[in-house]
């Protein structure tokens, strides 16, 4: 091999190296998608209302925002066994429901600074609970892992009705 053949071939191998360096830096960087399932040591969530809902309809966003800055896991579907509480007292009149998209959704990937949200909806004219709520309680929609995920209510955001819907995650 000659000397200019030899160069070109060493060339290509550190270029190669170099990139396939940066592919994996990139790939690292951008945290690729979990297989992992988000649990609820795994998230943060926040409730409050929902200034752009349907017209009939007032909503409730529920923020999902990664624990710690390691968190890279997935969401998918709709929360289940949502739970109304006021002071401490579970509000048993009250059903939820998923939304008909929800059985459909796509996967969502939490991580550090790219949160995901859904929605509790409720008809604006339903008849007000006599109680409100102070929490919330549910099962991520990935599964319970044992441990269903508090989060605290609006202050003085009244419940309406009988049913409720709940959004996948997005």
């Amino acid at each position: 091999m000659n000397a200019q053949m030899k160069r070109a071939a060493a060339a290509m191998t550190v270029g190669g190296l170099v990139a396939s360096g940066l592919l994996a830096a990139a790939g690292a960087a951008g945290a690729m998608p979990s297989d992992k399932l988000c649990g609820a040591s795994d998230v943060e969530v926040t409730v409050s209302p929902d200034p752009s809902h349907a017209s009939g309809h007032e909503a409730y966003v529920l923020t999902y925002t990664a624990a710690s800055p390691t968190t890279n896991c997935k969401l998918q579907g709709a929360p289940t066994a949502l739970t109304f509480v006021a002071d401490g007292q579970r509000i048993d009149d009250v059903a939820a429901v998923p939304d008909a998209t929800a059985a459909n959704a796509a996967p969502v990937n939490l991580r550090d600074g790219h949160p995901a949200v859904s929605r509790i909806v409720q008809a604006s004219a339903g008849t007000p609970n006599p109680r409100t709520p102070t929490t919330i309680t549910f099962d991520l929609p990935t599964g319970p892992g044992g441990v269903p995920v508090v989060a605290d209510w609006p202050d003085g955001e009244p419940l309406k009705g009988a049913t409720v819907q709940v959004t996948a995650v997005g």
